[in-house]
């Protein structure tokens, strides 16, 4: 099955041939990939359903989107040795930041 990363392609723009690259030869980073082309779907059909999805959910949703994201920058530091996806993988080390507490 072909994949078209598009939310990939979008969030890291200049590492698309290595994207591909990754996922052609590495299950666990076509995996990550995979999923995080899926969130983002999720994501970007919640902002423009009708159905709600509960603030909760969203922010699970956008705490595994950059959970997803933080892998993938250290896969590509891995990989390609450039000091811009290290040192986005270098800052992912500490997690998204927590979500905020539940209104009273």
């Amino acid at each position: 099955m072909a994949h078209s990363f598009a939310g990939l392609a979008g969030e890291f723009p200049t590492a698309v041939p290595e994207i591909f690259e990754l996922a052609s030869i590495d299950p666990v980073f076509a995996h990550l990939a995979e999923a995080f082309e899926e969130i983002t779907q999720v994501l970007a059909e919640a902002e423009t359903s009708i159905e709600d999805v509960t603030p909760q959910d969203r922010r699970a949703l956008e705490a595994r989107r950059a959970e997803l994201r933080a892998q993938l920058y250290t896969a590509l530091c891995n990989v390609t040795g450039d000091d811009r996806w290290c040192d986005e993988a270098a800052a992912g080390t500490e997690g998204p930041p927590p979500p905020p507490p539940p209104p009273p």
